[in-house]
């Protein structure tokens, strides 16, 4: 039986780890509806954002937030690899949330050399449902009395870095599914310690991230590489994410979640 300390620590990895971030972007079929601005600044950025990147980490992180519950319901994804003299650690999490209906499906997968475990979490309205695996051994499912939390189920955490902490890029205006975004691209890490595992900037050797923002603040991918150096040993972090069926994403109740009832 997985304990509820076991839980806890995996949980723990997974918040340390989740520091590091990136997401996917492709370009979509849509009807372009109105001409693309030539210059950057002719775009109709959202607050925190502008021509020459993040104006403000914390309002671009709040007004990022903001607009996927604005939109209802979504799904997203993230995943990233931190590679290390001991071996590689794979993190692969997706969310399914429902604002409006007050649910939310969270799965979390971790496997490294020392750790392979899932973490599930399951929202319905004032209740929370966890459950976790570690090493093949499946836990009990854990019931908590927790009002739902629409603020911690927007996936910011793996876009985080990239607004608080490297804020020179370089902007582009594209389309993407049929709408106006911007495609931010940088080389500039920017404040190295706000990146998981970062130290000193001088111990980056390679950092690249870029993501797609649209007028409203709602960030649609990203990606990130990351190469440094802890104690004279060489690490490397890469990040990809991506938010797709947003206003289209139901959530149902999974199966697991009814074991609690039954107990």
């Amino acid at each position: 039986m997985v304990s509820r300390a076991t839980v806890t620590v995996l949980l723990a990895v997974f918040v340390l780890l989740s520091g590091c971030s990136g997401l996917v972007g492709g370009d979509g079929n849509g009807t372009p509806t109105e001409e693309l601005p030539e210059d950057p600044e002719a775009f109709d950025y959202a607050a925190g954002f502008g021509a020459d990147g993040v104006t403000d980490g914390e309002t671009a992180l709040e007004t990022y937030n903001d607009a996927v519950q604005t939109q209802g319901n979504y799904t997203g994804e993230y995943g990233y690899v931190v590679t290390t003299n001991d071996g590689e650690t794979d993190v692969d999490v997706e969310y399914r949330v429902d604002f409006e209906a007050e649910r939310a499906d969270q799965q979390a997968v971790i496997e490294s050399p020392d750790v392979n475990a899932t973490v599930d979490t399951y929202y319905e309205g004032d209740t929370r449902y966890t459950r976790a695996e570690y090493e093949g051994e499946q836990g009990n499912v854990g019931v908590e009395n927790e009002s739902f939390p629409p603020e911690q189920l927007t996936a910011s955490e793996a876009i985080a870095p990239l607004l608080l902490n490297a804020t020179e890029y370089d902007a582009t205006v594209e389309r993407r599914g049929g709408e106006p975004v911007v495609v931010y691209e940088t080389t500039d890490i920017g404040d190295a310690a706000g990146i998981v595992g970062v130290e000193n900037p001088d111990s980056v050797s390679n950092f690249e991230a870029t993501f797609v923002v649209d007028s409203e603040g709602l960030i649609h991918s990203a990606t990130l590489q990351l190469d440094f150096v802890v104690d004279g040993n060489e690490r490397s972090t890469t990040m990809e994410f991506e938010l797709t069926d947003v206003g289209e994403t139901t959530v149902e109740r999974p199966g697991w979640a009814d074991e609690a009832d039954q107990a």
